[in-house]
């Protein structure tokens, strides 16, 4: 890893902070933490990739239903909303790079 990649990702820690500290929600800064965990070491054993694709894509499916609130119900929160609809992305996103990395049989276990 260059300094400048381990920069890139302290800084997005601190902005993960930033975003935790506004939005909340325990979920969502679990899944900021376990994007964390996964970028410094994404072996992840079979059997644990599987729990935490279900796990992650339950927090997708929590993010969506959230992005539609303040889409509908709660409109005058525009930051969440769009938060939210980010999160919901790149979780199931993470999620099927995952899949994709099982079934291929990239992860070590």
């Amino acid at each position: 890893m260059s300094n400048e990649t381990t920069l890139e990702l302290v800084n997005q820690v601190a902005e993960f902070t930033e975003i935790s500290d506004f939005m909340d929600d325990d979920q969502l800064t679990e899944t900021l933490g376990l994007v964390v965990k996964l970028m410094l070491n994404p072996d992840v054993p079979p059997a644990k990739a599987t729990l935490l694709i279900v796990q992650l894509e339950s927090y997708a499916a929590k993010f969506a239903m959230l992005a539609s609130y303040y889409t509908n119900v709660k409109k005058d929160d525009r930051a969440k909303k769009n938060l939210y609809f980010s999160a919901k992305e790149a979780t199931q996103r993470l999620c099927d790079s995952m899949k994709y990395a099982a079934k291929a049989g990239t992860f070590y276990g």
